[in-house]
């Protein structure tokens, strides 16, 4: 159970709870949730307190992050097939985890740094999703960390690029 003004990530979007309420549609007691950067709460949300869905969870803890960052070196990229791109990265950004995001963002950057070593254009689906996806991974890390979104986001990448350093260390020895 949530407390009033506790800080909660409902699908992708952190959110504050700013209340319980009864739905006029279901009866169902429902969370109300502000998004977090929404100053003005005009924009609100209903939430089933019973979160059957389970898009409801809790924002993401300093050791979560710890370990995410030691996984990210090994969180694998999407096969990369033209065709279905769009398909792939749109059912990553349907779930609720975090590495999801991550093999998102890994997977734009070498589609991208690819593209660019053979003389092509950016691929604008690539740079959609890198843009979602960053900006939704890095907004949760910043809230989480007590960071600005900039001081988050190089944080994440200059902490993957030393986890990175010690896995191929590790493979090397």
């Amino acid at each position: 159970m949530y407390k009033i003004n506790d800080v909660v990530v409902y699908r992708r979007d952190v959110c504050r709870v700013t209340g319980k309420k009864k739905s006029d549609f279901t009866g169902e007691m429902c969370y109300v949730l502000v998004p977090y950067h929404n100053t003005d709460n005009s924009v609100t949300m209903q939430v089933p307190v019973s979160n059957k869905a389970g898009h409801l969870r809790d924002l993401v803890t300093k050791e979560q992050i710890d370990e995410l960052i030691r996984n990210a070196p090994g969180i694998e990229t999407l096969e990369s097939k033209p065709a279905n791109m769009k398909s792939q990265y749109a059912t990553l950004m349907k779930g609720d985890s975090l590495e999801d995001l991550v093999c998102i963002i890994k997977t734009s950057y070498l589609r991208n740094d690819e593209r660019m070593k053979n003389h092509k254009k950016l691929a604008s689906i690539d740079s959609e999703y890198l843009q979602k996806a960053e900006n939704l991974l890095y907004t949760e890390l910043s809230i989480a960390l007590d960071m600005s979104y900039e001081e988050s986001k190089e944080y994440f990448e200059k902490e993957v690029d030393k986890a990175s350093k010690k896995t191929t260390k590790k493979k090397a020895s």
